[in-house]
C-alpha cells in the first residue's frame, strides 16, 4: 500500500499495574465478548491516543492506569511508531527506533509539523489538503479529526439516524462534506479562492461611502472658490472655444514677432558697429596712457643728462690735491695705478648729444599724442552716431512691440490661464460626477450572492462509484429484498431500494452504516487513494443483539456472510468490529482472523484490564 497505517498494540499502563493490552494484525480483528469487559473502552483508548479531544470514560478498573500506548505501523517503510499519551490529557510523545522521540501536540494546529494530527495525515497521504468552511469560500488545513469519524465508529454513533458523513452541527456541515469529497474524488479545496466575508464586506463599504462622501465635498468646495463654473457640458463647449480662440491669439502673436524680425536684424548690426567704435576707443585710452608713460620717462632722461653735464663741468673746475682713488696727497701719489679717464669735458659734450637725441624723441612722441588724439575725437563722433542710430531702431522696436507684440502675448497669456481654470474646473467636475456615482453604488445594498463554484455537497453523480462498493458489500452480506443501492445528494446518506437508511430500525441502520464505512475503505484501498486504511466499528450487528420490534425476523444468515465477507474483502486492510456476544463470531468458524475473546467470568480472558471483573 502506498498510504495509511495498521495499528499493532494498544496498552493501558501504570505504575505497579499490569500491562493491559490488546493485539492487532492486518485484516480482520474481532472484539467479542459480553458487555462491560472493556471493549468500547478500547475504542475509546485508541481514539484518544490518535489525537481525540476527550479522554477514555472514567471506569473503576481503570483506576491506576496512566498512559495509553498504542503502537502503528506505517504501510511505506513499515516503520513502528509508539504514541504514548496520558490519561490526564496533554501531548502525545512519539517514539520509533533510530530516531529521537518527538513530542507531538494532541490538538491539530494547521499545517504545523509538530502535531499528532499532521503525522498521521502525513502517514495517511492527506498531508497539505484543504477544505471549505463555508459559503464565502473560506478553507482551512485538514485535521485528522476529520478523518477519524470515518474510521472509528463507536456504539452510539452506529446506529445513529443521521448521515455517516455529517455529524449533525450546522457549522461542521461544509467541512464535513468537503472530507468526504475528498476521500472519493482525491480532490480537495485548495483551488477555491475565498469570497470576502459579508460583514467584513458592509465595513468596507460604509468605509468607502465615508471617503468618498468626504472627497465630494472637498471637490465641491474648491469648485465653488473656481468661481462661476457651470454643468459639465458647459465647461466642455467654453474649454472649445477658449482652444479656438487660443489658437488664433497664438498666430497673430507669431505674425507680429515675424514683422519685428527685420527691426531685430538691423539694430543687431547697429549694437556689433557700436561695438566695434568702442573696442577701438578703447585701443586708444589704453595708448594715451602707455605714451604719458614714455613722455615721463624721456622728461625723466632729459633732467638726469642735464645734471651728469653740470657735475662733469664743476669737477673740472676742482684743483687737485689727494688722488681721487686712494686719497693720497700728490706728493705721495704713485703714478703706476693711474688709468687714462675721460676729461669732464668730454663727459659734458656726451651728455649735451644724448639729451638732444632724446629731446628729439620726445618731439616725436607729442607729434604721435597729438595725432592719437585727433583719432579718438573722430571715433567718439563715430560713436555718438552708432548710438544714436542703436537708440532709434530700439525706440522703433519697442513701439512695433508695445502696439502688436505685446498685445499679442497679453493676450496668449489671458486665454492660457483661462483655459488653466476651465481645465481644473472640468477636472473636478468629472471627478465629482463619478464620485456621486461610487457614492451612490456604495450607497445601495447589495443582494447576497451565492458563493461561487461547486457545492461542497457530494453529488449523486460523484458517489456512484462509492454506492456500487455498498451495493456490492451488501450483497455479498445476503442483505434481504437487495435492489439498488444508490446516493442521496440531500441527506448525503445511501439510499437502499429506494429507501432511506434513516427509515430502518436501529440494528438495521447499524448494518447499513458498517457496509458504508467499509465500502469507502474497500474503494480506497482498491484505487489506492490517501486514506488511514483502517476502520474500526463498535456493534455493527446490534440487530442479533437488541432488535427492533420490526428487526426480529432479520435473516441470521447475513451475519455468517458478513463475517465471511469482511475476512475476505480486507485482507490487505485492516478492519477492526467489536461484537457484543459471548460467543465467537460464527461460533470460531471465520477463517484465518484475529479474535480477542473477552469472557466475563474466569473461564479465559475476563476483559481488556487484568484482574478487572468488569469494565464499561
Amino acid at each position: 500500500m502506498k498510504f495509511g497505517f495498521a495499528l499493532r498494540r494498544l496498552s493501558l499502563t501504570g505504575p505497579g499495574k499490569p500491562s493491559a493490552e490488546v493485539v492487532f494484525t492486518r485484516g480482520l480483528n474481532v472484539i467479542a465478548g459480553p458487555s462491560d469487559t472493556g471493549k468500547s473502552f478500547i475504542a475509546q483508548c485508541l481514539d484518544y491516543a490518535l489525537g481525540g479531544g476527550e479522554v477514555p470514560k472514567a471506569i473503576p478498573e481503570a483506576a491506576g492506569y496512566t498512559t495509553v500506548v498504542l503502537e502503528i505501523e506505517s504501510h511505506q517503510d513499515h516503520r513502528v511508531y509508539k504514541l504514548e499519551r496520558s490519561l490526564r490529557g496533554g501531548e502525545v510523545r512519539c517514539t520509533t527506533e533510530g530516531q529521537s522521540d518527538r513530542i507531538l501536540a494532541a490538538k491539530h494546529r494547521g499545517g504545523k509539523e509538530d502535531s499528532v494530527s499532521q503525522f498521521l495525515l502525513d502517514l495517511s497521504g492527506l498531508s497539505g489538503k484543504k477544505v471549505r468552511v463555508n459559503e464565502q469560500g473560506k478553507t482551512r488545513p485538514l485535521s485528522f479529526r476529520d478523518i477519524a469519524r470515518l474510521v472509528i465508529i463507536d456504539e452510539v454513533t452506529v446506529i445513529k439516524d443521521a448521515s455517516p458523513v455529517l455529524s449533525g452541527q450546522h457549522t461542521s456541515k461544509t467541512v464535513e462534506s468537503g472530507v468526504f469529497r475528498l476521500l472519493l474524488t482525491g480532490t480537495d479545496d485548495s483551488s477555491v479562492i475565498a469570497k470576502e466575508d459579508p460583514k467584513v464586506e458592509k465595513g468596507r463599504q460604509a468605509g468607502k461611502a465615508e471617503l468618498l462622501e468626504s472627497l465630494l465635498i472637498s471637490a465641491r468646495e474648491r469648485l465653488s472658490d473656481l468661481g462661476d463654473v457651470g454643468s459639465l457640458t458647459d465647461e466642455r463647449d467654453r474649454l472649445a472655444r477658449i482652444e479656438a480662440a487660443l489658437q488664433t491669439a497664438m498666430s497673430e502673436r507669431n505674425a507680429a514677432q515675424a514683422s519685428a524680425a527685420p527691426l531685430e536684424a538691423k539694430r543687431r548690426e547697429a549694437w556689433t558697429a557700436l561695438r566695434v567704435v568702442d573696442s577701438k576707443l578703447a585701443v586708444m585710452a589704453e595708448l594715451q596712457t602707455r605714451f604719458d608713460l614714455l613722455q615721463e620717462q624721456y622728461s625723466s632722461d632729459l633732467r638726469r643728462l642735464e645734471a651728469i653735464a653740470e657735475a662733469g663741468v664743476r669737477l673740472d673746475q676742482l684743483k687737485e690735491e689727494r688722488c681721487p682713488m686712494c686719497g693720497a696727497l700728490a706728493e705721495h701719489h704713485e703714478n703706476a695705478h693711474r688709468e687714462v679717464q675721460l676729461a669732464p669735458v668730454d663727459v659734458f659734450q656726451a651728455c649735451k648729444a644724448e639729451s638732444a637725441k632724446t629731446f628729439k624723441l620726445l618731439q616725436d612722441l607729442q607729434a604721435t599724442r597729438v595725432a592719437t588724439a585727433t583719432e579718438a575725437e573722430q571715433l567718439r563722433s563715430v560713436r555718438a552716431a552708432r548710438q544714436q542710430e542703436v537708440d532709434a531702431i530700439a525706440a522703433e522696436l519697442k513701439s512695433l512691440l508695445e502696439r502688436h507684440v505685446d498685445v499679442a502675448t497679453k493676450k496668449v497669456d489671458e486665454l492660457r490661464a483661462e483655459e488653466g481654470t476651465t481645465r481644473k474646473a472640468l477636472d473636478l467636475l468629472e471627478r465629482a460626477q463619478e464620485m456621486e456615482a461610487l457614492l451612490e453604488e456604495a450607497n445601495t445594498p447589495k443582494k447576497r450572492e451565492r458563493a461561487e463554484g461547486p457545492s461542497s455537497a457530494v453529488s449523486t453523480a460523484q458517489a456512484d462509484p462509492f454506492s456500487r462498493e455498498v451495493e456490492a458489500l451488501l450483497q455479498a452480506w445476503h442483505f434481504p429484498n437487495l435492489d439498488r443501492v444508490s446516493f442521496s445528494e440531500n441527506d448525503q446518506d445511501v439510499v437502499i431500494s429506494g429507501r432511506a437508511r434513516k427509515s430502518h430500525g436501529k440494528g438495521v441502520r447499524a448494518i447499513i452504516r458498517a457496509a458504508f464505512n467499509l465500502a469507502l475503505l474497500r474503494l480506497c484501498v482498491k484505487d489506492e487513494r490517501p486514506f488511514p486504511n483502517f476502520v474500526l466499528i463498535d456493534s455493527p450487528l446490534i440487530v442479533y443483539e437488541e432488535p427492533d420490534a420490526d428487526e426480529a425476523s432479520f435473516p441470521q444468515e447475513l451475519k455468517k456472510h458478513f463475517w465471511e465477507s469482511v475476512r475476505s474483502s480486507f485482507a490487505d486492510a485492516q478492519v477492526i468490529i467489536i461484537e457484543n456476544s459471548k460467543q465467537l463470531p460464527n461460533n470460531g468458524a471465520i477463517g484465518d482472523v484475529n479474535v480477542v475473546l473477552f469472557t466475563g467470568n474466569d473461564q479465559g480472558r475476563r476483559g481488556f484490564i487484568p484482574e478487572a471483573g468488569t469494565a464499561a
